[in-house]
């Protein structure tokens, strides 16, 4: 069995590795989801690359009515393959990706 990639992003002006665009024949994609006041979205945009996912997450999660934007990783088709990679709010990524660094807001909303 194929080990997980690693969820840290690379550098920008590097390319990742072969094996994070691949794991066990399935491709791998990062998602972005936006958390509102009032709302949760579904599924903002899908990338093929950690570093434009965290790019755009990171953009809009300075908009006035956005309380976070989190990024997910999964493998297509493949159950099971969702992880948290990061969350970002008012432009900062917090240290825990599937919680703000102040225990508040979460993808789903807030606590």
């Amino acid at each position: 069995m194929a080990e997980d990639p690693p969820t840290t992003a690379v550098p920008e002006d590097e390319e990742p590795p072969p094996e994070w665009e691949r794991r066990r024949g399935g491709k791998l994609v990062w998602a972005v989801h936006v958390t509102l006041v009032n709302e949760v979205r579904p599924t903002e945009a899908v990338f093929g690359r950690e570093q434009a996912a965290c790019a755009h997450a990171r953009e809009i999660s300075q908009g006035t009515e956005v309380l976070a934007a989190s990024v997910v990783r999964f493998t297509i088709d493949e159950l099971g393959t969702r992880r948290g990679v990061a969350m970002f709010v008012e432009g900062k990524r917090q240290l825990v990706p599937y919680v703000s660094d102040c225990r508040s807001i979460y993808p789903g909303g807030r606590k």
